[in-house]
């Protein structure tokens, strides 16, 4: 009977334990000087964050890439915010992505003429080297590199038209066409993994219905359709794993007019995530080996709230996961690494600044 008393009180405890949800610490990345607002857009596997540093704009979220002045960033726990300037002639740039040995990619514009001013090119960046322009495909005026792999190779899109927009990768600096899939009018490549294999979207319409559909690329398949939720006409894959696991959202014929955050398995089979409580909507932006996704949604009041989801927890609101009284509301979760680091924006004193939040053991 003891014997069993203490299984018993084993196993409660072990219930327990394992009903305690992740929790976080949280560091302020902070602005670059003279700036007010910030965003960490990825992050790699040491804890380092990149993103851009701007001011305070109409929209309520920071990088929109149209304020002057708005630079790309790299920090490290060590060396704090970095400002990577811009490429030659430009004042905008934007950090998007960096992989294990410290290589970012991102976007900047070269020339602050009025007619030409939003006109991005993709950028690389490494501490030796500074920043590179990477160029656009012929024909087209502007092009972005959203993520780098392990290997070094970019995926991101160019205009290949004045009017249409091609997925595109980048190895060893040089650019090549991804294409596009059938009646899109703009094809972006947002994440690569450490395989070569690449997920984005490509958008048939803006109006008067916004319609796109999630797209994989490898060298062997090209880009292929990955579909929507039942009945859906819109889905968007925004990161890959190494697993071939990607993340994303999507509408159904139930919730056509919202997103839910979805993943697709290796296998492209896809999987509705829900939304955070009392929430109608939700985004999945990132994705790590472990199969953590983090993105954001809606929370009962219509508020943005970051979020995390995992597969034994479900989705749960980052806010309740970090210390009371901190003074942060995290609105959106861009990307979580091999350790389970987060990093993205939320908004505190006032202003929105890109936060890493690092989980407690």
């Amino acid at each position: 009977m003891l014997k069993r008393v203490l299984f018993n009180v084993a196993m409660l405890l072990a219930l327990s334990a394992g009903a305690l949800a992740q929790t976080y610490t949280i560091t302020d990345i902070g602005v670059l000087k003279g700036d007010n607002e910030s965003s960490g857009l990825w992050l790699n596997s040491s804890g380092a964050v990149v993103g851009c540093s701007d001011t305070s704009n109409s929209e309520g979220y920071p990088c929109t890439g149209t304020n002057a002045g708005q630079h790309a960033f790299y920090w490290t726990k060590s060396g704090g915010m970095k400002d990577l300037g811009t490429l030659p002639g430009g004042n905008i740039s934007g950090a998007i992505g960096i992989n294990n040995a410290g290589q970012v990619v991102g976007y900047s514009n070269t020339s602050t003429s009025l007619l030409t001013e939003y006109n991005f090119i993709a950028f690389a960046w490494t501490s030796g080297g500074g920043m590179i322009n990477l160029g656009k495909l012929a024909g087209g005026d502007s092009s972005c590199a959203f993520e780098i792999n392990s290997s070094g190779v970019i995926a991101g899109d160019s205009f290949a038209t004045e009017t249409l927009v091609y997925a595109a990768s980048w190895t060893n600096d040089k650019i090549k066409s991804l294409g596009t899939l059938p009646n899109s009018i703009f094809t972006a490549a947002l994440d690569i993994n450490d395989n070569d294999e690449i997920v984005g979207e490509s958008v048939f319409a803006y109006s008067p219905t916004f319609t796109s559909h999630a797209f994989k690329w490898t060298a062997a398949t090209g880009l292929k359709d990955i579909g929507t939720l039942p009945r859906g006409d819109t889905s968007i894959a925004n990161a890959i794993n190494s697993s071939g696991v990607i993340a994303g959202q999507s509408n159904a014929g139930s919730f056509l007019t919202a997103w839910h955050a979805v993943k697709w398995n290796a296998s492209n089979g896809i999987e509705d995530l829900g939304t955070l409580v009392g929430g109608t909507y939700s985004i999945g932006f990132g994705i790590n080996n472990s199969g953590e996704i983090v993105g954001y949604g809606n929370i009962g009041d219509n508020a943005a709230h970051a979020m995390v989801w995992t597969p034994n927890e479900g989705m749960q609101d980052l806010n309740n996961l970090i210390p009371a009284n901190s003074g942060w509301v995290l609105i959106n979760a861009n990307a979580v690494n091999a350790s389970g680091q987060i990093t993205g924006y939320g908004t505190k004193g006032g202003h929105n600044h890109a936060f890493l939040l690092t989980p407690v053991d």
